[in-house]
């Protein structure tokens, strides 16, 4: 019966620029925004994940609003909505939440992790929350001109809450945590994007990251065992993360002039170029 499950993906025109675009591959956004079918759309189960951090996030704000963090009318499509136009560009976005009704306050993002993912949990305690998710809440402070926001995050099970001050520090810089954005120069990346790409159909940079890194020029000393051994028997490849788990990535894949996995001359380098690495 499993095999017979499938998901409907129903996409949604895109205007202007979203605060959650901060940080993503170009090439996404390009093919977001003009409307480029996906080519690796996301599975059933993908959204059974999804919606299992959605049902924590809304939990989680309505913690928030018993606390009398939040106002308990706040509602996200109505009191969350952002809209400025820069440099004729339109930037939306949708708060979690803030500590008032009317934008005053303070913007609040809500965010579920798994809780099998230990290396990002590890990070979450040692001051370092994820850098797309601390971008996404200092676009809000910048367009809302707040100097202060809130990061909440909290593993699906719930077991591993994390919080987050971030502040204003000057020069389109915001700092939460240990880790510190850029905003402005996002913001002027996001902006060139979209007059000089998806307005005028013009593909942005194919190389921005890549799927498959050169196998002989990349540092195997520095490659741990366990990618190794995968890269070795074709279980994963070395590339960069944001093509790995982009919608588009079998496009980026052909764009870029690769194959999906390693193919058999690769492999062999590979093993040539790994020869006795569990002793390194």
């Amino acid at each position: 019966m499993l095999e017979r499950l499938i998901t409907k993906n129903r996409s949604q025109e895109r205007t202007g620029v979203h605060a959650s675009d901060y940080g993503k591959l170009s090439l996404d956004l390009y093919f977001r925004m003009t409307g480029v079918e996906q080519a690796n759309p996301p599975q059933w189960n993908d959204k059974l994940k999804w919606g299992a951090g959605l049902g924590v996030e809304k939990e989680l704000l309505q913690v928030l609003k018993d606390s009398d963090i939040v106002p308990e009318e706040y509602d996200q499509d109505v009191h969350g909505v952002v809209s400025k136009v820069i440099d004729d560009v339109l930037f939306t976005g949708h708060m979690d939440g803030n500590t008032s009704l009317d934008q005053t306050g303070e913007p609040i993002e809500i965010k579920s992790i798994n809780n099998k993912n230990l290396f990002d949990i590890e990070k979450y305690k040692q001051n370092k929350p994820r850098e797309n998710y601390v971008g996404q809440l200092a676009m809000y402070l910048y367009l809302t001109g707040a100097k202060k926001g809130h990061l909440f995050v909290s593993t699906i099970d719930g077991l591993n809450p994390f919080y987050f001050e971030c502040n204003d520090i000057g020069g389109g810089k915001y700092k939460c945590g240990d880790v510190v954005v850029d905003i402005q120069s996002e913001v002027n990346r996001l902006i060139h994007l979209y007059k000089n790409h998806v307005l005028t159909g013009v593909m942005p940079e194919i190389w921005e990251k890549e799927y498959k890194y050169n196998i002989e020029t990349l540092d195997w000393k520095k490659v741990s065992k366990d990618k190794i051994s995968k890269a070795r028997n074709n279980r994963a490849v070395l590339g960069d993360w944001e093509v790995q788990y982009s919608a588009w990535k079998d496009k980026i894949v052909e764009l870029q002039g690769q194959t999906l996995g390693y193919n058999l001359d690769e492999l062999a380098r590979i093993k040539e170029l790994t020869d006795g690495y569990s002793n390194w």
